[in-house]
């Protein structure tokens, strides 16, 4: 998609080489604005689609779910008639209609479930073990970017993001490799997630310790069974290091509950090992930190 420039934009997009002054009659990605103008002149075209699930946009790629293909092509029918309202020139060579699979920012979607593209997969497969601080950065960015497919990545790659801390120096020993090898092999299996659908029973499973601490929101699907819909994990600072069980098992749960508050807008299950917390939903004193988590929901 483009977007067309009125005449009295064009003139500050101008621009002067050995052959004449020019200027661009549509939005040029070189200006380091344009993106963000992009977006927001997108999202406000589609706003009203996008609130009806017709269709979800981000910068120039359009994605518009449907059941089947009667549902696909009636949806695609208001989606050309909204850009055509607008000015929006849509390039048909480089379209995909009514597909069962798409791949979208690095994920592919198909049949109400998820997962990292082929592409993503084989780059952390063939990821070199790193000799530098910024090579163990770039891996850390590449695996961090599909951290919610995988249960308790901050854990497992805790030594690795170790290093990365001015104050350590760095040293790729046993630990570092045993982190690298098997955030390597998890994404090499394919990891699943199924995408939320609202109003099915929804559970919210989490877990801490020491090192860390996460949750998993999981879901009914057709079979009947809970899957996994989003991993969340987040290591332990300095200070929560040094938190009790039951702290850091609330402190999962709060955590939790933030991160997942759109997908919890409802009724769902709480699921802990955490047989205190289950009393501290009774008491009418908490202490003082507990309280101060708990009010920031």
């Amino acid at each position: 998609m483009f977007k067309t420039l009125c005449k009295k934009q064009r003139k500050y997009t101008s621009f002067i080489v050995p052959d004449g002054q020019f200027e661009f009659n549509k939005v040029p990605f070189g200006l380091s604005t344009s993106p963000g103008v992009f977006q927001r002149y997108v999202s406000s075209i589609f706003r009203d689609l996008t609130r009806k699930g017709i269709v979800i946009s981000y910068l120039d790629d359009l994605v518009i779910p449907a059941k089947d293909e009667k549902e696909g092509l009636e949806k695609l029918k208001i989606v050309f008639e909204v850009a055509k309202k607008y000015g929006l020139e849509i390039k048909f060579k480089k379209c995909q209609f009514l597909k069962k699979t798409i791949e979208f920012l690095g994920h592919v979607v198909e049949n109400g479930t998820i997962k990292s593209s082929t592409a993503k997969t084989q780059a952390v497969r063939k990821f070199p073990e790193p000799t530098t601080i910024k090579q163990v950065q770039s891996f850390l960015g590449l695996t961090g970017y599909f951290r919610k497919y995988i249960k308790d990545y901050s854990t497992i790659a805790k030594p690795l993001s170790d290093l990365t801390r001015k104050e350590n120096p760095f040293v790729f020993g046993t630990l570092q490799k045993a982190a690298f090898e098997k955030l390597k092999n998890i994404m090499s299996e394919g990891p699943l997630l199924h995408i939320y659908k609202y109003g099915r029973r929804t559970e919210l499973h989490t877990d801490a310790c020491k090192q860390g601490y996460g949750a998993i929101l999981l879901q009914e699907a057709e079979d009947g069974k809970l899957h996994p819909v989003y991993y969340m994990s987040k290591k332990t600072n300095t200070a929560e290091e040094k938190y009790d069980s039951y702290e850091l098992e609330v402190l999962a749960i709060i955590n939790a509950l933030k991160k997942f508050r759109v997908y919890l807008l409802g009724h769902f299950k709480i699921v802990t090992d955490c047989s205190a917390f289950q009393k501290t939903m009774h008491k009418k004193d908490l202490i003082t930190r507990i309280t101060r988590w708990a009010l920031q929901l």
